[in-house]
C-alpha cells in the first residue's frame, strides 16, 4: 500500500510539473520598445522566404509598424507586439515540445475593434484565419486578456484593428467630395440631405458606444449604411460624381466592418489539402436574414447563399481550390433587420483604408 501511495503521489507530482511548464503569460503596453523585433522569416523558423510569408508579415505589419513593449514569461514562448495606425498585432510562438497555454493582457486606445486569430505551423504554414468577436473599448485603461493554446512548434497572430476613426475618415472625405462636386441644384441637395441625416446618425452611435449601448450604436451604424447607398446610387448616375461614388463605396466598407464587430460576425477559414473550409457563426442577438459567403473572385456558382440564421447558429461551406492558392481572401456579407454588413476576410493583403493610416 506504501508503494502504491508513493507511486500516486509521484504520478501527480509529475502531472503538476508537466502542466507548470505548459503555460504561459505575455504582457504587452502602448509603449514603444527600443529595439525593433527579429525578421518574420526567423520568427516563425522558415528556412526560405517566400510570397506567402511575406503576404502574412504585411497582414501583421511586421516591417513598417512601431514596436511595443510585450513580455514573455518563458524563453521558449517567442511574443512581439506591433502597432500600425490603428491596428494592433500580437504574436506569439511556442518553441516548445509541449502543448502550451498563454494568457495574454495588454492595452488597447478606446474604440470598437475587429478581433482576428491566425494560427500558423512551422515554417509559417497558414492553418486558420479567424474572424472573432468584436471588441468594445470604453476606456484606455482598461486591460484586454485572452487565454491561447498553442500546439508545440506552431504560433499564432492576434490583430486587432480600431473601427471608428476609419468612419470619422471616410465621412469626412465624403463630405468634402460632395461639396466640391459640380452638379445641379437639386442633386447636390439630396446629396447633402443625404449626407446630413448620415451626420446626425453617427454622433447618435457615437454617444450610444460612449453608453455602452451596443444594440442601439449597430441600429445607427444599419441605418447609415442605407443613407450612404442613397449617395451612391444619386452619384453613380452622373459622371462628374465618380469620386462621390468611390467615396461612398469606402464609407460603406468602414461602415460594413463597424457593423460586424458590434453584432459579433464570426468566420473561421481553413484550409485542407486543396478545400477550403468556411465557417460562419451568428455570436450575436440578432436573426440573419441572409448570409451569403464566397471565396474572392470565385464563379457565381460557387457563391452559397442562406437565410433565416439565428443567434448561435453557424453556416458551413467548403470550396475547392487552385493549387497556387493558400488561403484565399472570402467574402461574407450578412443582411440584418436593420441593415447589412459586409466583410473580406483575408491575410494575403493590406486593406486600403489602414494603407491610408500608414501613409498618415
Amino acid at each position: 500500500m506504501r508503494r502504491l501511495a508513493a507511486s500516486i503521489l509521484l504520478c501527480l507530482f509529475c502531472l503538476r510539473a508537466t502542466y507548470a511548464q505548459t503555460e504561459g503569460r505575455v504582457t504587452w503596453s502602448l509603449q514603444s520598445a527600443e529595439t525593433p523585433p527579429v525578421s518574420f522569416q526567423q520568427f516563425v523558423g522558415a528556412i526560405e522566404p517566400d510570397a506567402s510569408l511575406k503576404a502574412i508579415a504585411n497582414w501583421a505589419g511586421w516591417e513598417n509598424s512601431e514596436s511595443l513593449v510585450c513580455e514573455s514569461s518563458s524563453e521558449r514562448l517567442r511574443a512581439v507586439a506591433l502597432q500600425r495606425g490603428r491596428t494592433w498585432a500580437l504574436a506569439l510562438w511556442n518553441g516548445s515540445e509541449q502543448k502550451m497555454k498563454v494568457m495574454v493582457e495588454g492595452e488597447l486606445p478606446a474604440g470598437v475593434y475587429t478581433t482576428e486569430r491566425l494560427t500558423l505551423a512551422d515554417g509559417g504554414a497558414i492553418i486558420a484565419l479567424e474572424r472573432r468577436n468584436g471588441l468594445l473599448q470604453s476606456s484606455t485603461g482598461r486591460k484586454v486578456q485572452r487565454t491561447q493554446w498553442l500546439l508545440a512548434g506552431t504560433g499564432v497572430i492576434l490583430r486587432f484593428a480600431e473601427r471608428t476613426q476609419g468612419v470619422d475618415e471616410t465621412l469626412i472625405a465624403l463630405r468634402r467630395s460632395i461639396w466640391q462636386s459640380k452638379v445641379p441644384t437639386g442633386v447636390l441637395s439630396r446629396l447633402t440631405s443625404l449626407m446630413r441625416e448620415a451626420d446626425n446618425h453617427w454622433h447618435q452611435v457615437r454617444a450610444n458606444l460612449r453608453r455602452g449601448d451596443v444594440r442601439m450604436g449597430a441600429r445607427g451604424v444599419h441605418r447609415m449604411l442605407f443613407l450612404t447607398s442613397g449617395i451612391r446610387a444619386v452619384a453613380s448616375r452622373y459622371a462628374v460624381l465618380s469620386d462621390v461614388a468611390d467615396r461612398a463605396e469606402s464609407l460603406i466598407d468602414a461602415l460594413s466592418e463597424l457593423s460586424s464587430a458590434l453584432l459579433n460576425v464570426t468566420v473561421e477559414v481553413s484550409r485542407n489539402g486543396q478545400s477550403l473550409g468556411v465557417k460562419v457563426v451568428n455570436a450575436g442577438s440578432e436573426v440573419w436574414k441572409a448570409l451569403r459567403l464566397a471565396p474572392a473572385a470565385s464563379a457565381e456558382e460557387d457563391t452559397v447563399v442562406l437565410a433565416n440564421i439565428r443567434p448561435m447558429e453557424r453556416a458551413e461551406a467548403s470550396f475547392k481550390l487552385p493549387n497556387e492558392q493558400q488561403m484565399p481572401a472570402v467574402m461574407v456579407s450578412v443582411l440584418f433587420h436593420n441593415g447589412y454588413a459586409r466583410l473580406k476576410v483575408s491575410c494575403g493583403e493590406t486593406t486600403s483604408s489602414e494603407e491610408k493610416e500608414v501613409e498618415q
